[in-house]
């Protein structure tokens, strides 16, 4: 009984052990194999990330071509040298390509950036090229088949240049596979790996392999890979006599490239194998002492364990990505929906938020109101205080607004110091007033400490009533903002019903309208002048000269109170060459007292340079006045290039050829982010760029606009243009503009426009302190 309890035991001892063995390696080449699955995954994911990054850089590589292509483009519509030039300009500054040849579409050579002769029989290869590249109307790669082209370093490419869907001609150019070398520099593919780089035909062209790289004609042939058809992909490959090796590729997008990365298996797997053999011969000694067999069962659940911790810690990074995801998400909604300064409404969610109410409220019997709120002396608050006052004091107001409204009402900031307030589901039209009347009491408390100054400000607030009024909020909004104006010229600190026998024309207007011709008679207009700054060494090195009228009623009025009113009236002509006269008046008194003068900036009417008479009428000035046209600088808007274009350059180019500097001023102040703009002045006859204010003041209310401010002045030293930045305010901007390349500068931080007296100073003394 008891052996056979033994043998039983010993059965069920053996048959345990046996039972743990099996179990234990099952278990383990389970493993082995998800641990394979798994190392190979995480090849091809990071593969595909290496393909994406390089594919990325190709395409951003190639897109260099486009101001080149922009340029050709232009010489079919113009035939002016210029622009042959500035692709000289622009391919010498270029790491991309090395050399550019641009053909007419019967393959007739008009440009070259690099003298090469061809060869006849090379010369009928770029034709036949050329009339392929017309019917399918796609780039190509000529595969260095033409042998005066056959230079190691150098891919030529030719693309079809295109004006609308037209073909006029072709452009080659020779990519710099150095340069294409610099972005595979770091890349780690192992010993055996390759990165290559195949045509649209899946001919290979380059390879990139540990022991450098390797041009198309040393290359062996392969036969064409059908499974590159596809935008990107991966597949596990073997040709015959050759190791199985993973092969992830990838199409550059709108260019005939295909990059390819490939390691071979049997090295990446190499640590694997080792490691995976060691297991096995340790689980075979470890078989044969089954009583050991719980503690691996034991050390396997182990280990799986720390699989699970790993994964639960990659889920849980997982998640911490998809949360900030989604803040970046909500942070890009806000900023559509939100003023960035206030944190209110702006006008688009405003619009949409009242269109909602509107149709709600013509179904139902409440009443809706519009505010149209502006604040008094704002702007005197701005120029007196700084900006920076000024972006706080609207805060400020912006939280008494809420306060003083409803949660169902809707505040919203339109820009600048103008507010606007959706009163909503009121009972009667009675409910208005005292709600304005409390906005008016709360705003028109002083601010005691904006930074440490006392402010006190006003609001002038414009109603208008749905439906008596208008039906939909664009006539609402109208209506408010002439109620607004009635409340100003009444008093300013009132609100107004709107009322359609307003009259939204200022009486001060009326009066400056009526005045201004005496007062060009009387002498009544004065220079204030502001120092420009350079930023090298922080010299002046020019001034603006800005109008002021010295009203004996209003006092100091700025140009943008009259300036408009002498355009209506026809009397701008005769404003700007007062500037002028004055402005070279000036000038030569400084010099009689022995100051080194600079040059003086003026600016000049759209309407005087459409003037053939005005060069002629510019240079009498000057000669009367005996002063060389590098005195003064004639700074245009945007705005001058509209009507009578051709005029206007054909008048600036006058100028440029007698030494008159020509600044473009107010950049960045009008559609588009400024960079797209340059475009359009690359062929105009100016010589500065004057960047917007409301441009550069980005800098501080948003630090991800740095970068569009550095392109902008990249692009425009691309194109010779000194670069000026206007409205400068703060050491941080300072500094910003100055790494960024910002030839020179101006605005508050140095000076405010000043009058003559005090702008001495700075001729005296032109090198000037950054203030603390």
């Amino acid at each position: 009984m008891k052996d056979k309890k033994h043998s039983e035991l010993q059965s069920g001892l053996i048959f345990f052990c046996c039972f743990i063995a099996m179990l234990i390696w099952g278990l383990t080449l389970n493993q082995l194999h998800k641990s394979k699955n798994f190392l190979l995954h995480n090849l091809k994911r990071e593969q595909n990330n290496i393909i994406g990054i390089l594919t990325e850089n190709m395409f951003q590589a190639l897109e260099q071509k486009r101001p080149i292509e922009l340029l050709a483009q232009k010489w079919f519509s113009d035939h002016q040298q210029k622009s042959l030039n500035d692709i000289t300009n622009f391919i010498n500054g270029e790491r991309t390509f090395n050399r550019v040849v641009l053909y007419r579409l019967s393959g007739e050579t008009f440009y070259q950036s690099s003298p090469l002769q061809l060869p006849p029989e090379n010369q009928e290869h770029i034709k036949y090229h050329i009339n392929e590249m017309a019917i399918n109307h796609k780039a190509m790669i000529l595969n260095c088949q033409i042998d005066s082209m056959k230079t190691s370093w150098q891919m030529p490419i030719l693309f079809p240049l295109k004006q609308g869907k037209n073909i006029q001609g072709a452009m080659l150019l020779e990519l710099d596979i150095g340069y294409i070398l610099n972005l595979f520099r770091d890349i780690d593919i192992g010993k055996k790996g390759n990165i290559t780089i195949f045509n649209k035909q899946c001919k290979k062209l380059i390879r990139f392999e540990n022991g450098g790289l390797i041009i198309e004609s040393s290359l062996s042939e392969k036969p064409t890979v059908a499974y590159m058809q596809n935008v990107s992909g991966s597949k596990i490959l073997q040709f015959p006599g050759q190791e199985e090796y993973c092969l992830s590729y990838k199409h550059v997008r709108n260019y005939p490239f295909i990059i390819t990365v490939s390691q071979e298996l049997k090295e990446f797997f190499s640590s694997f194998y080792q490691n995976t053999k060691q297991q096995i011969w340790s689980l075979s000694i470890l078989t044969c002492f089954c009583f050991i067999g719980l503690w691996l069962l034991c050390k396997m659940i182990n280990k799986k364990q720390q699989y699970l911790i790993e994964l639960k810690a990659s889920n849980a990074k997982n998640n911490e990505l998809i949360v900030q995801l989604e803040q970046k998400h909500q942070t890009a909604v806000n900023e559509a929906s939100f003023d960035p300064l206030t944190g209110l409404y702006n006008r688009r969610l405003f619009i949409s938020l009242a269109k909602k109410n509107l149709a709600l409220g013509k179904r139902n019997s409440f009443v809706y109101a519009i505010l149209f709120i502006d604040l008094d002396r704002f702007k005197s608050i701005n120029d007196t205080l700084g900006h920076l006052i000024g972006d706080l004091l609207l805060k400020a107001v912006a939280e008494r607004l809420v306060d003083c409204t409803r949660k169902s009402d809707i505040v919203a900031r339109f820009g600048g110091d103008e507010f606007v307030v959706m009163l909503a589901n009121l009972e009667t039209e009675q409910n208005i007033s005292p709600i304005a009347e409390k906005i008016i009491t709360v705003v028109s408390e002083p601010f005691k400490n904006i930074d440490g100054h006392l402010v006190t400000t006003s609001p002038s607030i414009g109603i208008s009533i749905f439906p008596s009024d208008g039906e939909d909020i664009e006539s609402l909004l109208e209506n408010a903002d002439a109620a607004m104006y009635n409340s100003k010229r009444s008093g300013r600190g009132l609100y107004s019903f709107f009322d359609t026998s307003l009259n939204t024309v200022s009486i001060q207007d009326l009066g400056l309208e009526q005045r201004m011709p005496s007062a060009i008679a009387n002498n009544e207009f004065i220079l204030h002048y502001q120092p420009i700054i350079r930023l090298t060494d922080f010299r002046v090195v020019g001034l603006e000269a800005l109008i002021r009228w010295q009203h004996p009623d209003y006092h100091l009025v700025y140009p943008s109170d009259f300036i408009k009113t002498a355009e209506d009236t026809d009397l701008i002509t005769t404003l700007d060459n007062w500037v002028l006269e004055a402005a070279c008046q000036q000038i030569v008194k400084w010099r009689s007292a022995g100051l080194k003068v600079v040059p003086v900036a003026v600016n000049v009417s759209p309407v005087l340079l459409k003037s053939k008479k005005y060069p002629d009428l510019f240079f009498e000035t000057l000669s009367r006045n005996q002063l060389l046209p590098e005195n003064i600088t004639i700074e245009v808007t945007r705005t001058a290039f509209i009507e009578g274009k051709n005029n206007v350059i054909e008048n600036l180019e006058i100028f440029l050829s007698k030494g008159v500097r020509i600044s473009l001023d107010n950049f960045g102040n009008g559609n588009g982010n400024g960079i797209s703009n340059l475009n359009r002045i690359s062929s105009l006859p100016i010589r500065t760029l004057k960047i917007d204010r409301r441009f550069i003041q980005k800098i501080r209310n948003n630090f991800n606009d740095n970068s569009i401010i550095l392109s902008t002045i990249v692009l425009a030293k691309k194109l010779n243009l000194t670069v000026v930045a206007t409205g400068i305010e703060t050491h941080e901007q300072l500094v910003n503009l100055k790494v960024a390349g910002c030839d020179q500068v101006q605005g508050y931080f140095f000076s405010r426009p000043v009058p003559e007296r005090q702008i001495r100073e700075f001729l005296i003394s032109p090198l000037r302190s950054i203030p603390a």
